[in-house]
């Protein structure tokens, strides 16, 4: 009897861990942190899930950023490219995001044409990141560059919280 509950115990746990989560797919591939994505397949805006993820207190909006957290190499300091950003999505939101595009999707093939890479080479492969945040207010207003100093400086400078989740891609850009 107490394997059956510790059992059904586990099935639960695992059955509401399964329920949250930020997905994020290009057509059919999945982004999961640290796999590799062809450069083709990444194109189109990806769709965005969240589920799970219900207000509390303050908390009725989320974001949802795309990053590429080492765009720009400098020899002081690396610097992060807003890829997408969606905003506004209403807490409890479950299934493909309906929120603003706070920032409109730049495919990776793109981005070194607003980057100019100091030695392409050592751009080859890159990571991008879709960062989930809660929204503390309603984001209307675009940023002023998409390369920014820190991703959590962008994101604090916009009054969201910490991370909830992030999932990652990689990618070869030549």
């Amino acid at each position: 009897m107490a394997a059956s509950l510790v059992s059904c115990f586990l099935v639960c746990l695992l059955s509401a861990y399964a329920a949250m989560g930020l997905l994020v797919q290009y057509g059919s591939t999945t982004v999961g942190n640290g796999n590799f994505i062809p450069l083709s397949s990444t194109n189109s805006p990806p769709t965005v899930d969240i589920e799970g993820f219900r207000g509390n207190g303050s908390v009725r909006l989320f974001s949802v950023v795309m990053a590429d957290q080492k765009a720009l190499p400098s020899p002081n300091a690396v610097y992060p490219y807003i890829n997408y950003w969606i905003a506004n999505i209403p807490a409890g939101s479950s299934g493909t995001v309906n929120g603003s595009i706070l920032e409109p999707y730049v495919a990776p093939s793109n981005t070194s044409n607003n980057i100019h890479y100091p030695n392409p080479f050592s751009a080859k492969n890159h990571t991008y990141d879709f960062v989930l945040v809660p929204q503390r207010n309603p984001l209307v207003k675009p940023m002023d560059s998409r390369i920014v100093l820190s991703l959590a400086d962008i994101i604090r400078q916009y009054h969201c919280g910490s991370p909830l989740q992030t999932v990652s891609f990689t990618t070869s850009l030549h």
